[in-house]
């Protein structure tokens, strides 16, 4: 049947004594002081258009001089083949991929911001493989512009990426994290993924393409990027798991420098009910360590994270408090 839902989601953050997470010493030795921040304000619509078998997902920031997020069309195209289309997040890691509203944290791990290939227009192939059986997996392949969403500097080559998520417990695992609803059967995922672009940048965001800390702008097709990731997610009960391993080669083809970082996160959780109303309220505590170290690059160092995070889930992700 066709249909369209349409929401607003709006997120409030104060924080002490920084406003984001500090990547640099700089970051970490600013003067101290509070800031209460309008986070996101964005609408969202999704749904089927004319027949089933055609989705979309719409997705506006209320604010900024760009603010169209995502917008693609999901044609099923029979026998477990899919196919994605416009702008979207790339499905290269799960912590990327899981929405900033159904996220554990208040933020994104470290790794996040070294790693992501964030949003890109192109084209996705998916093909479901053992549905149902132990080897259920999801075959991916994709072709991406490789300029992020909203590029300055265009390169000339596309981005390629192809990913295998395996789901060994025979169920799908949702992209969202924790587990509120207490899953009475587990669900697991792992997956492995890689991808591979020549161009202007050597980092992606929400802001499109850009320069980790230390690399310079240069020509269209300055920067080669090869990389990969592992990544494993498992809840059962009110525990839940997830775990990403990442490695990223650049190549800098106007200095002749190679560089490498490597790194990643895992973080556990556990969910408790709380009977405060009829149907109960669920918390949650769960622990997080990241880590990234940058081998023969600008700023040659290793960077720890240690995050702990309570959440309060008033109703499910859709209205929460966390800390």
């Amino acid at each position: 049947d066709n249909y369209v839902l349409l929401w607003f989601r709006a997120q409030t953050r104060w924080s002490y004594p920084f406003d984001s997470d500090p990547l640099t010493v700089s970051a970490i030795q600013k003067a101290p002081g509070a800031d209460l921040d309008l986070r996101r304000a964005r609408f969202k619509a999704k749904g089927h258009v004319f027949d089933p078998r055609i989705g979309f997902y719409y997705e506006q920031e209320l604010s900024g001089e760009r603010p169209l997020l995502d917008l693609r069309l999901d044609l099923d195209l029979g026998r477990d083949w899919r196919l994605r289309a416009g702008q979207f997040k790339v499905l290269y890691n799960r912590e990327r991929v899981d929405s900033s509203g159904k996220q554990q944290f208040v933020e994104r791990s470290i790794a996040n911001y070294a790693f992501t290939l964030d949003r890109q227009r192109g084209f996705n192939l998916y093909k479901g493989v053992g549905q149902g059986r132990l080897l259920n997996s999801v075959l991916l392949v994709g072709v991406l512009e490789g300029d992020g969403r909203d590029p300055g500097q265009r390169g000339d080559d596309p981005m390629l990426m192809a990913r295998w998520q395996w789901e060994f417990l025979g169920r799908p695992a949702p992209f969202s994290q924790g587990d509120f609803e207490f899953s009475p059967e587990a669900v697991g995922s792992f997956s492995l993924a890689a991808a591979r672009v020549r161009g202007p940048y050597t980092r992606f965001s929400t802001a499109g393409g850009g320069q980790l800390d230390g690399f310079d702008t240069g020509g269209d097709d300055r920067y080669t990027l090869e990389q990969w990731q592992q990544g494993f997610a498992w809840k059962h009960r009110g525990w839940s798991v997830q775990q990403e391993y990442h490695e990223k080669r650049i190549e800098d083809h106007e200095t002749g420098r190679r560089s490498m970082l490597r790194g990643g996160y895992a973080q556990v959780g556990k969910a408790w009910p709380l009977a405060w109303t009829e149907r109960g309220v669920p918390v949650e505590i769960a622990l997080r360590y990241a880590r990234v170290k940058w081998e023969d690059t600008p700023r040659d160092r290793v960077q720890r994270e240690w995050s702990l995070v309570s959440n309060v889930f008033l109703y499910g992700h859709d209205n929460k408090l966390s800390a």
